[in-house]
């Protein structure tokens, strides 16, 4: 069944149902709610089987050095990992409004990248708090997705332009 729910989330449905799910497993409905309780069991049970490779698309880069590599690095890695878990953070956009277990995963994820930002640029915890907060938007994938899809800009330019916004930021 989360084989199943992620080839249809992979595909392109965000929101798949259990109906949908147990179609693409090969099964009936009942064997699908014989194996999960709800749609949030099955969303955890997602979640549990593909959070630990997309946090860790997060994790690497140039940490030493200085800033306009490290800058540079982050830049790259954070980029690169939003367009290898795009389906799955589209998914996550999709459905966190529906689901606690999403919801509360989602907040969670949101301050260990905070966090990780601050440990590979430490130099950011001597902005404002309002410049924080920018500069942690300009590493969202919301602000990724906009660029990539709804501005229609190459990586390359959609990487220019955040590099472009934190150099700003961190070089006053």
């Amino acid at each position: 069944m989360i084989d199943a729910a992620l080839s249809l989330i992979l595909g392109g449905n965000f929101a798949p149902t259990a109906k949908q799910i147990s179609e693409e497993a090969g099964v009936g409905i009942r064997s699908f709610f014989r194996q999960f309780e709800d749609m949030e069991e099955l969303f955890a049970a997602v979640d549990e089987q593909t959070v630990q490779a997309a946090i860790g698309s997060f994790s690497g880069g140039v940490r030493e050095g200085r800033l306009e590599d490290r800058l540079t690095s982050l830049v790259e890695t954070y980029s690169s990992a939003f367009e290898a878990n795009k389906m799955l953070l589209m998914t996550t956009q999709s459905l966190r409004w529906r689901s606690d277990h999403i919801k509360a995963n989602y907040a969670k994820h949101q301050r260990w990248s905070k966090a990780n930002i601050e440990a590979w640029i430490p130099e950011v915890l001597e902005l404002s708090a309002i410049d924080r907060t920018l500069l942690q938007s300009q590493l969202s994938f919301e602000l990724w997705h906009r660029l990539r899809e709804h501005q229609g800009v190459s990586l390359e330019e959609g990487r220019t332009i955040v590099l472009r916004v934190l150099n700003l930021l961190l070089n006053r």
